[in-house]
């Protein structure tokens, strides 16, 4: 007997071959079918970007999580605009609009792609995580989640897309099977080991380990490996491995995790303006201080190689570590950001980083590494050295934090350097600077404000501007030099009162311990970041400008940021002078 029936359908063989060659090429893209070159050659360390690459649009109202896909041709961002919440997909290098995805009503919390880059994972305050195909003209929802409240973050399992783990405001973690061919997800199990709302989940690179951190600063470590040929079974077998409760951040808030590029080190964010990075084989935490974070949910991230530790700051600042030594690196400061900067995204090919801020018109800036512009900043700091002593020691912490002032205007392709005006014409009016310096007694020295939003000084940690140098080295001397800084007031004729916020624990000699609630007698502001004050009995040092505020701020605060604040006038009689 003879099958007489036609074959209408392909052949298994032949969607599998199928298959795995739509695998290899790049999902979503409509016209790039080009190979890019990545500047970051494999195995190589990762750089500071220090030139201004693009500025993205985010909507009317700013952007609050993005992230480069895996290959990193393109860059999703989840933003806010008048009419929705949508996540916008950008190509790189070229930064060309590609398409939005609509279909969230309120803010996106958490932002994701599958280790394919074929689906984003996305989670919302509107009570769902949804999955989106990215693939040419497809701009709808593919699978929605449903929770009973805020889902803050959510999470592909790094070993099977399938698998989809949710962390939800009910302080539940949801583990989903989502069928991409089926119409609908399947919640296989629910674990409810946490006894506050799940802020952060992250997965080891293998899928064998998860973390995730609650808002009571709990920490749990799960055993999440996965059969893939049975994974409802082997999602009933995940098991608690470790809880890490350490009393330095007991019931503060964890903003993110992050998983070492290492595996086997934890980054850890906190609401108490402190990062941390946690070796996970004996629990010990190296600190990072400098970003303020007491209020708002803010990511940072770890370069792919884990040479260097980004983290936005509640004062518009992006700050950049070591994460080996403990010691900040580069500050970009003077970026055009009016809000705190929520999100960070480091590419994962290039030596180029992503910042954005969740507000009114806030844009996307990237920027990227460039080696002439290196040079030229490492020529800048050879004429100024060779021109003043370097100091033993710095008047404030900010002091340590300075470099040139970098003009980033107009666009940039990858290798290719656009120059805003001419390195050696530069080059050329720093040189009779400097010698104007040494040759005039009555120069006054001028810093200028930003003429663009789109210029941003990155600070670094052996780099100074001209403008800086007086402030740093001290010339001080009365008919040598006269100072003009438009940004700092360094005298101040009376001495002001202020009040400290929050507590603050000196890491430095010349730093002072404050407590909430001490009054502080400011001598001279050092910049816009360090004062310089004293308290109790003669206790002198710098202080950070932002733990603190003045007498008549203080009366009009809340009463929740005041309740454990000791009696202002009680604090004011301890100062007054004594009778004898």
């Amino acid at each position: 007997m003879m099958a007489l029936q036609e074959e209408k359908d392909k052949p298994v063989h032949y969607e599998n071959h199928h298959e795995s060659r739509t695998v290899d090429k790049e999902p979503g893209l409509e016209d790039s079918k080009e190979i890019v070159e990545w500047k970051r050659l494999p195995g190589q360390a990762c750089r500071i970007p220090n030139k201004h690459l693009f500025s993205l649009s985010a909507g009317e109202r700013g952007c609050f999580c993005l992230d480069f896909s895996h290959s990193g041709r393109i860059l999703a961002a989840a933003c806010a605009s008048r009419d929705g919440y949508p996540i916008m997909l950008y190509e790189i290098p070229s930064g060309r609009f590609m398409r939005e995805l609509c279909g969230h009503l309120n803010i996106i919390y958490d932002l994701s792609w599958s280790k394919d880059d074929r689906y984003i994972l996305t989670s919302s305050s509107d009570g769902t995580a949804r999955i989106w195909k990215n693939e040419i003209n497809n701009t709808n929802t593919l699978r929605v989640l449903p929770h009973p409240a805020f889902v803050y973050t959510a999470k592909f399992h790094p070993a099977v897309r399938e698998l989809v783990v949710t962390g939800c405001y009910d302080s539940v973690i949801r583990i989903w099977k989502v069928e991409m061919r089926e119409s609908a997800a399947v919640l296989l199990h629910q674990f409810n080991a946490h006894k506050s709302f799940i802020n952060s989940l992250c997965f080891d690179a293998e899928g064998h380990h998860m973390y995730s951190g609650d808002c009571t600063g709990v920490i749990i470590v799960w055993n999440t490996y996965v059969n893939i040929k049975d994974l409802q079974n082997s999602v009933y077998h995940w098991t608690i491995n470790k809880e890490i409760k350490e009393a330095e951040f007991k019931g503060i808030p964890i903003s993110y995790l992050e998983v070492h590029p290492n595996g086997k080190r934890l980054l850890i964010h906190t609401k108490d303006s402190t990062l941390r990075i946690m070796d996970l084989r004996i629990l010990a935490a190296r600190k990072f201080l400098g970003a303020a974070n007491y209020r708002e949910k803010i990511h940072s991230t770890l370069t792919p190689c884990g040479t260097y530790l980004f983290a936005g700051s509640e004062d518009g600042r992006v700050y950049v570590w070591n994460p080996e030594t403990g010691e900040q690196v580069a500050m970009y400061s003077d970026l055009p950001f009016k809000s705190p900067i929520r999100d960070i995204a480091y590419h994962p090919f290039e030596n180029m980083v992503a910042f954005c801020a969740f507000g009114q018109n806030e844009p996307i800036l990237l920027y990227i590494y460039d080696f002439s512009v290196a040079q030229q900043e490492a020529e800048m700091f050879r004429c100024y050295n060779a021109t003043f002593p370097l100091p033993e020691k710095h008047q404030g912490q900010d002091a340590l934090r300075s470099c040139p002032e970098l003009t980033h205007q107009g666009s940039f392709q990858i290798g290719e350097y656009v120059h805003t005006e001419n390195s050696s014409t530069k080059m050329q009016i720093v040189k009779q600077r400097l010698e104007t310096v040494t040759a005039n007694k009555n120069l006054r020295l001028t810093s200028s404000a930003p003429s663009s939003s789109q210029r941003c000084r990155l600070r670094q940690s052996n780099l100074l501007t001209a403008d800086e140098m007086p402030h740093w080295f001290g010339f001080t001397q009365p008919g040598n030099i006269g100072i003009e800084r438009r940004h700092y007031s360094h005298q101040v004729d009376s001495a002001p009162m202020v009040v400290a916020l929050y507590d603050y624990t000196a890491s430095r000699s010349d730093e002072l311990t404050i407590h909430r609630g001490d009054i502080i007698r400011v001598f001279f502001k050092d910049n816009e970041d360090w004062w310089y004050g004293s308290i109790g009995k003669g206790q002198e040092g710098y202080f950070p400008a932002n733990h603190v505020a003045s007498e008549t701020l203080y009366q009009e605060l809340p009463p929740e940021i005041k309740e454990r604040s000791p009696s202002l006038a009680s604090k004011e009689k301890a100062l007054a002078p004594q009778k004898f």
